[in-house]
């Protein structure tokens, strides 16, 4: 969207809020007769179910069925009461209620009560992870009212305006744009993170379970340092913050669970894309409808939602460091100057303790690159004075940074150990190898710069096409760009060059880098052709097309109750919303990264299958195993913690499963031992427990018969808990590999 001109009243945050503020008191008489009306479809509903069950519908035998009927008549009269007093009495100012057809205004108010139906429930359900269910219901009620008011005033009952006659109606446009993109896109991207986040199957990176196992013995110790684990070559790998955040949000291990572990990197994430939100609200000339973008776009990169929700997250020292380049970014005349300096200093410092001091490399290229072109240089300067400048400017931000670093060293009773352990192994060693292998790994390999170059666009998913037309465009136009603009853009590449260096060039380093990617998409989306965009609706389709195809295949052979209820419901919204955007030109590029979210929300209730019921215990299974000492095989990624949240009152082990069994020495009599054959494999003699997990690493033939109607059997595995003396169980034919 173009960058509009508005009074200086509203030009202010305050004066935005108190903007905001005062058309919700405009709208309070409204909104209480929306609500009288509401209260009486409720009762009108309640009449006629009563009245349908009890005498109209009394000939149907099946109770279910009389039930569902009575309640489609209920629901039906109750919406069409509710949509006649509107039109006469709440909205009864509005000419819209005169001069449009009163069957298209009914089946508008249909469409904006069933979406706030739907939000109800796709708020209650992913809000039950955290909060007790009354609760959760309670403010998805809330959640919905708002939106089904909303989305009745700005489209339902909208005034009809006529360009020209009407001075304001642009502006009034831009604004009811804001608020709907604002309320469903935010309210989308809520449920998007919230779903599955007690899922053991959920996207995220392998190491996790072993950051989840240093937080779990840590906690166990007593002691806030040194940090602990079973495997000690990876004790001291990430600082100590992250650990202590996971001790804090599960209570010292009291709250062992993943939703208590993962909540706040969403929390995390979300404040990202706050800061996004307001970089590119100040950049656009305060446009709302671009501060919103942004902050979607954001959250809608498959980056940010594989690495923003799990417990190791990059969100974290990615809200620091962005904090600072956007803190620069937006006034670089004051922030390099005076006490504020020291301050970035100690923003910085809380992202290195994050995550590494590795991070310090870039922040400093990119503060002297930004002292070196006299960007924060009020007026103009000698190349001395400019090189005096950039001097001090990093140094101050490096010697604070380290300091609030160093506290490590100084705190844990260990710091050599710490040195050893973090700074030669988990950084240092990122730069080892010759000369030659630097070279050959540059240009080829799984951590060439090629594939660094491309992780970006990785990271954006669905989102990379118009991604990929925005860097095109700015540097077409790389001399009509902002200040602001340029100095993302040096950030961008500031990453790049600075992670290029070391060996391992992964591209989770670039992860940092995204944020500011988002607010470019967001302020110079409007210069993209709309066919970038039309490539992101068109991915969403071709990306719901083989989630709903494997979901036919799993619900045929596992029961159509192998899903909840609403998962169709939401891959037909999906498709339908992508085809909607393509053929509005005007949404095209604002339901971009709403169409994006919609796709992962599918993916995550397309992976709901592998948790409860079928991918867990059950309380039965628990009681009977409760004090049990249980054997489970792992790998690098100490999968066994898994099973210390699936059986928590038994005692989980976990062995390497290189070595087939568990070391003898210390196995006692009557311990169990988990196992994992094909889905179809037989049953094993004195098996107490069984559950299915996803199967990983599938090849190219095995996926293949996936969508040929085998995916239960390439996607499942058995898994079973057996007496240890028993022998393990032959995985069936050529099943997958168990992750």
């Amino acid at each position: 969207m173009k960058p509009q001109q508005r009074s200086p009243a509203t030009r202010t945050p305050l004066g935005m809020i108190h903007a905001v503020l005062g058309w919700s008191w405009r709208q309070r008489g409204r909104f209480m007769r929306f609500g009288t009306v509401g209260v009486s479809g409720v009762a009108i509903n309640q009449i006629v179910i009563w009245i349908c069950f009890e005498w109209l519908y009394s000939a149907v035998t099946d109770q279910s069925l009389r039930l569902n009927l009575s309640m489609f008549t209920g629901i039906v009269i109750g919406m069409t009461n509710n949509f006649w007093w509107n039109r006469l009495w709440t909205w009864r100012d509005r000419d819209r209620t005169r001069d449009v057809p009163i069957v298209q205004q009914y089946v508008q108010y249909a469409a904006a009560n069933w979406a706030g139906i739907l939000v109800q429930i796709a708020l209650t359900n992913m809000l039950v992870a955290i909060v007790p269910y009354l609760v959760a219901n309670l403010m998805g009620i809330a959640v919905a009212s708002l939106i089904n008011f909303v989305m009745n005033d700005l489209w339902t009952y909208r005034h009809v305006r006529i360009e020209g006659i009407d001075p304001e109606a642009e502006r009034v446009r831009e604004e009811r744009t804001a608020l709907l993109l604002g309320g469903l896109g935010l309210s989308l991207a809520l449920c998007t993170y919230i779903h599955g986040i007690g899922s053991v199957q959920a996207p995220t990176n392998g190491d996790e379970w072993v950051y989840l196992q240093i937080t779990r013995m840590t906690a166990a110790s007593g002691q806030w340092l040194p940090l602990v684990s079973g495997m000690e070559e990876m004790r001291n790998t990430k600082p100590p913050p992250l650990f202590w955040q996971g001790i804090l949000s599960s209570d010292w291990g009291a709250w062992w669970n993943l939703p208590a572990l993962r909540w706040p990197s969403i929390v995390w994430s979300f404040g990202v894309a706050g800061l996004a939100a307001l970089l590119a609200w100040r950049i656009s000339g305060r446009t709302a409808t671009v501060a919103i973008t942004a902050a979607l776009t954001l959250l809608g990169f498959l980056g940010t939602f594989r690495y923003g929700r799990p417990f190791l997250t990059n969100a974290p020292e990615t809200f620091w460091l962005f904090g600072s380049v956007a803190w620069v970014t937006l006034a670089p005349t004051r922030v390099t100057r005076g006490w504020r300096l020291p301050l970035l200093g100690v923003v910085v410092g809380v992202a290195l303790l994050f995550r590494s001091f590795a991070l310090l490399a870039p922040i400093l290229l990119w503060l002297a690159l930004v002292e070196w072109h006299g960007v924060s240089a009020p007026v103009a300067t000698t190349r001395f004075a400019r090189v005096f400048r950039s001097i001090l400017v990093c140094g101050t931000v490096a010697v604070v940074s380290l300091a609030l670093f160093s506290l490590w060293f100084a705190l844990d009773p260990d710091p050599a150990a710490v040195w050893r352990e973090f700074v030669v192994g988990e950084n240092v060693g990122k730069m080892a190898g010759g000369v030659g292998d630097w070279v050959r790994g540059f240009f080829w390999g799984g951590f060439s710069v090629w594939s660094l170059a491309a992780s970006p666009f990785l990271h954006a998913g669905l989102l990379a096409f118009p991604l990929f037309g925005v860097l095109v465009e700015c540097w077409k136009h790389r001399r009509d760009l902002t200040e602001s603009e340029r100095l993302l853009l040096l950030w961008v590449a500031v990453m790049f060059v600075v992670f290029c260096l070391p060996a391992q060039r992964s591209g989770r380093y670039l992860l940092e880098a995204m944020p500011a990617l988002a607010v470019l998409l967001a302020t110079r989306g409007h210069h993209v052709g709309r066919n970038a965009f039309m490539l992101t609706h068109i991915g969403a389709i071709i990306a719901v097309i083989p989630i709903a195809w494997l979901s036919l295949m799993l619900a045929r052979d596992l029961g159509g109750l192998a899903f909840a209820w609403w998962h169709w419901p939401l891959l037909a919204a999906t498709v339908a919303f992508a085809l909607w955007a393509l053929f509005t030109p005007r949404w095209t590029r604002l339901a971009a990264a709403p169409s994006a979210l919609a796709v992962l929300l599918a993916l995550t209730s397309f992976l709901s299958v592998f948790d409860a019921p079928l991918g867990t215990f059950t309380t039965a299974q628990q009681e009977q195993l409760a004090g049990q000492r249980i054997w489970v095989p792992e790998n690098f990624r100490s999968v066994a913690e898994i099973h210390r949240m699936l059986l928590p009152k038994s005692e989980v082990i976990g062995f390497p499963i290189s070595d087939g069994t568990p070391p003898a020495d210390r196995v006692r009599s009557g311990d169990w031992v988990s196992v994992v054959g094909a889905i179809d494999a037989p049953m094993p003699a004195n098996a107490v427990a069984s559950r299915i997990q996803m199967a990983s690493r599938h090849t190219g033939a095995q996926i293949l018969e996936m969508f040929h109607g085998r995916a239960r059997e390439q996607l499942f595995m058995r898994e079973w808990i057996i007496p240890l003396a028993q022998p393990a169980v032959p995985a069936a034919g050529s099943a997958p590999q168990a992750p």
